[in-house]
């Protein structure tokens, strides 16, 4: 009988010991972590309490399923979808039919393209051969099935939305109200939630041609088009380059240089669209 007990007291003892070193292991990985997101805040000069449209990176994130970091590399399952042969300008479209099928939507760059991206093609020139078109802060400019140019952020987010109110989605697409940091960017990825971004093709530089500008007969404003403009699906990262869903015929997740990218995304005005899922706040 105490030989029983003292097994006990014992066992009581060892399994102490390990419950507290387990606890001082986690408090330990928890402190290095806020350490390292406090570094990474640091070293670019930013506020680790920015709000996006209201909300924080982890209020967008709620509700998404959080990815593994596999020795800092951290990417999610967003599915492949080449905008060639149909769709030669559709980019954006596409874009947005990915992260759908992400969330689990039954969609693809047709579905979405001919029922609710809004595009108007009624470009002309007048008397003295000056080109006129529509706004691509209000529409997609030109027919993404043919040629054109394409659409901002605020307008794939808008048709994005359409999309959600017809097929009961508990969602809502935001064009990003501020400009997001490098950090920020990462901790998207980190809470599940990709983010349709606008930069160029293969991340070079901008392309800038004459005939690419048209004034907007509603405002009366000339509008500037680069030639290369491109839109993605940033869903990755990891020490030197983000991860992306490039349409842009490529058969597998694209890694462009993280400076490239940024270089890229700052040119293009910091455009950007994500998807908060509407989970009731507990």
């Amino acid at each position: 009988m105490m030989r029983n007990k003292l097994l006990v007291i014992t066992l009581g003892i060892i399994l102490a010991v390990m419950s507290v070193i387990a606890d001082y292991a986690y408090t330990q990985t928890v402190f290095e972590e806020r350490i390292s997101e406090h570094e990474k805040y640091e070293a670019i000069n930013a506020d680790p309490h920015m709000h996006y449209n209201g909300f924080t990176v982890e209020e967008f994130g709620a509700g998404y399923e959080k990815p593994s970091d596999v020795f800092g590399t951290v990417v999610l399952d967003v599915p492949l979808i080449n905008q060639h042969p149909e769709l030669p300008v559709g980019c954006e479209p596409v874009c947005a039919a990915a992260v759908l099928q992400y969330l689990g939507f039954e969609t693809d760059k047709f579905d979405f393209t001919d029922n609710y991206l809004v595009w108007d093609d009624n470009f002309y020139y007048d008397d003295e051969m000056v080109s006129h078109g529509p706004d691509p802060r209000r529409v997609f400019a030109g027919n993404p099935y043919e040629w054109g140019y394409g659409c901002s952020a605020e307008v794939l987010a808008d048709a994005m939305n359409r999309f959600f109110e017809k097929n009961d989605g508990s969602c809502t697409a935001y064009s990003i109200d501020s400009a997001i940091n490098s950090a920020d960017i990462e901790k998207f990825i980190d809470e599940g939630v990709p983010v349709i971004v606008w930069a160029t093709i293969d991340m070079k530089a901008f392309n800038y041609r004459k005939p690419w500008e048209w004034i907007i007969d509603e405002t009366g404003e000339t509008y500037c088009w680069y030639s290369n403009s491109h839109t993605l699906v940033l869903c990755g990262y990891d020490n030197h380059c983000y991860h992306f869903m490039d349409p842009n015929d490529k058969d597998e997740i694209t890694l462009y240089l993280k400076s490239s990218f940024l270089n890229r995304f700052e040119d293009n005005g910091f455009q950007a669209v994500a998807v908060k899922k509407d989970v009731p706040s507990q």
